[in-house]
């Protein structure tokens, strides 16, 4: 498979870092003690920061902050391009969200509701109407792979030993979505990632992850007014397009290769299926059926049953297959996505090149 072939350029962006904490398991002292001993070499350091629930939806977003599902795979962008270019010795990801322990319910679901005109799981169940329809599915077909995709989900949940839903959240909330299919905030999420390039000197706290590629695609529009447009994905479809042109890989070849790792993001299952189709290439119901009994979508679980830190699900997602490459030693390709649909991000890592380098 040509598409899989790992170049490794001479200027590679890395990441040397990459740790968490979830519901206050994890240690991130490793990681800022790193921060602060190239701060202290005079080593240049740009935070790229994952706006948080408390920062209004629609307020102006500040220089080296991001918002939405994708913000996480848009600092993974900026911090390439920063190292790349040599605007910075290293670039440090943040994001915080104490979901759990600093907001009540009431406040969740008052910062949460970004379209006044309908609720999120609603306008998702819209959306997914539209998609099905495009693709000339029927409700029952999409229903099938629905439940595929959280069984998918399940199983890797369940070798990670992550506590499943109760009885009551298999309940219909739509027409089209059960309680287990939305996405869960409720945890405290703190997360830091570390780009610099590969011939810096600092200390690698990681077997080194090159960015092979981030592809960023934005649509002019988001909302549900819009869903018949966002359910053609086009936005999803650029970001791996540019992922795969940056990367000199196929993504359709990494999403179906049983070797390569995906982290898909999975608020609900009309996202994963989509991502499958528009960059994996998949275009029947059995096809889909057939990769989701072979292929973990995600590495963590997914965003309901590992949670989903409001806009912290990819950069959790980038920690943990981090995480996870340092013991498969090949590519993973990470998906993050804004609002409805208006923004996709494409991640393409690799350990392999890179494995032997780290230093203690």
């Amino acid at each position: 498979m040509s598409g899989l072939t790992n170049n490794l350029s001479g200027s590679a962006s890395i990441i040397i870092a990459a740790e968490r904490s979830v519901d206050q398991q994890g240690d991130l002292s490793a990681t800022q003690a790193l921060i602060q001993q190239a701060e202290s070499e005079g080593q240049r350091c740009i935070t790229l920061t994952i706006d948080d629930l408390n920062t209004p939806w629609q307020s102006p977003i500040q220089k080296h902050h991001f918002r939405s599902g994708c913000g996480p795979i848009e600092a993974l962008s900026v911090a390439n391009r920063l190292v790349q270019d040599g605007e910075c010795d290293l670039a440090v990801i943040h994001g915080k969200d104490f979901l759990r322990s600093e907001q009540s319910q009431n406040d969740r679901h008052t910062k949460m509701a970004i379209y006044p005109e309908m609720a999120i799981p609603e306008a998702y169940t819209q959306l997914a109407r539209h998609f099905y329809q495009h693709h000339g599915f029927t409700e029952a077909e999409f229903l099938r792979l629905r439940d595929a995709v959280f069984d998918n989900l399940k199983q890797t949940a369940e070798q990670l030993g992550l506590k499943l839903p109760a009885e009551n959240w298999y309940q219909p909330i739509t027409s089209l979505y059960r309680g287990v299919d939305c996405a869960n905030p409720v945890t405290d999420f703190e997360g830091l990632v570390v780009v610099t390039s590969q011939d810096s000197s600092l200390p690698r706290l990681i077997n080194p992850i090159e960015i092979k590629g981030v592809g960023i695609g934005i649509a002019d529009k988001d909302g549900p007014e819009h869903a018949r447009e966002l359910a053609q994905y086009h936005a999803l479809e650029k970001a791996c397009h540019y992922a795969g042109v940056q990367s000199n890989c196929a993504i359709a070849e990494v999403i179906n290769s049983p070797t390569a790792l995906l982290d898909a993001y999975t608020c609900y299952p009309v996202v994963p299926i989509a991502l499958l189709m528009k960059g994996g290439g998949l275009q029947s119901v059995q096809s889909i059926l057939d990769l989701l009994k072979t292929k973990a979508l995600t590495t963590t679980g997914g965003m309901n049953l590992a949670r989903a830190p409001w806009n912290n699900p990819a950069l959790q997602g980038l920690i943990a297959m981090c995480q996870k490459l340092q013991e498969h030693q090949g590519l993973g390709l990470v998906h993050g996505k804004g609002g409805l649909g208006y923004g996709h991000g494409s991640a393409l890592l690799s350990a392999e090149a890179l494995s032997s380098r780290i230093i203690t």
